[in-house]
């Protein structure tokens, strides 16, 4: 602990500050980088098909863990393609509700894997590892109006001049006197 007399520094505050969100991004970025883990859901509800599926392929980074979590009955996982040197297998068993299997992915590429009793259904999906994953830039995002711009400069510039303001006449105020 320090004598009451020290003082922090702007600099030092600044520094210390820079400094741990500079750590803190880089752990983030570690974090991600590692993979994780995901769920597919095979046969939710008792719908024939895998969430996520082909529609919307599950794009993972290598190391990811994939959870297959059975929530239906009668329902396997075999791999129709896959990269070279790869090596899942899926999970041939038929298997039923509340059971689990999971794979961790290593290899870039796509993995296509079906249920053979309802493969015909189409509960077909696709896993890609990828090296970085692409997000989509929202389609419907609102367009702010010039009008609402020009009132955000306006009042940036008025809270502005008042902080100038404020200074000023903390710092050059004077003594002022007072009539008795």
């Amino acid at each position: 602990m320090t004598n009451g007399n020290a003082k922090l520094s702007r600099r030092a505050f600044l520094t210390t500050a820079a400094g741990t969100a500079v750590t803190a991004g880089a752990a983030g970025t570690a974090t991600a980088q590692e993979g994780g883990s995901e769920e597919v859901i095979v046969g939710p509800g008792g719908d024939l098909v895998f969430e996520p599926g082909t529609d919307d392929s599950l794009q993972i980074l290598p190391g990811t863990t994939v959870t297959f979590t059975w929530d239906s009955d009668n329902h396997n996982i075999v791999v129709d393609s896959q990269p070279e040197g790869a090596g899942w297998e899926g999970h041939e068993t038929i298997e039923n509700t509340g059971f689990t299997y999971e794979h961790t992915f290593e290899t870039l590429g796509t993995y296509e894997y079906y249920c053979a009793p309802h493969q015909t259904a189409g509960m077909v999906a696709t896993i890609e590892v990828v090296e970085e994953i692409a997000t989509e830039a929202p389609a419907n995002l609102p367009e702010v109006p010039d009008s609402a711009k020009t009132l955000g400069v306006a009042a940036t510039f008025a809270m502005v001049a008042t902080l100038g303001l404020a200074f000023f006449f903390l710092k050059y105020g004077g003594d002022y006197e007072f009539e008795e």
